[in-house]
């Protein structure tokens, strides 16, 4: 949770007031699919950890919030920057299918720290 608030509150506000609109555009581009990487490592992680405690609340929100990170990273992440380029050369059709991936994009993104946020609650309730 704490790399999801950093990344939203910290880095991207940055980029934006720092780098041009293409230099902007490159780093978000490469630091994305690291984000992504590192949210599902230590989701996976996490979820292995789960599986000791015997809680399947938590094993099953741990499940989608791995599985969600993974798909934003290999399958949206993807099409997100396909269709931004084909947007760019006027494609109009594209620019629909752009706003479509970045929206589920972002939507699993507070999906998952709604989940991981439910699963620090629960946590905090069995102590």
């Amino acid at each position: 949770m704490g790399s999801m608030i950093f990344f939203t509150t910290v880095v991207s506000p940055t980029t934006f007031q720092t780098l041009k609109n293409k230099d902007s555009s490159n780093f978000l581009r490469s630091i994305f699919p690291k984000l992504f990487l590192f949210g599902f490592i230590i989701s996976i992680l996490s979820l292995l950890i789960s599986l000791f405690i015997n809680n399947l609340i938590i094993t099953i929100l741990l499940t989608f919030v791995t599985l969600s990170f993974l798909y934003n990273r290999n399958f949206l992440t993807p099409l997100i920057n396909k269709f931004r380029d084909m947007e760019l050369t006027g494609d109009k059709v594209a620019k629909k299918k752009f706003k479509l991936m970045h929206f589920l994009s972002v939507f699993l993104f507070i999906g998952n720290f709604l989940l991981l946020s439910c699963i620090l609650i629960i946590n905090y309730n069995n102590f």
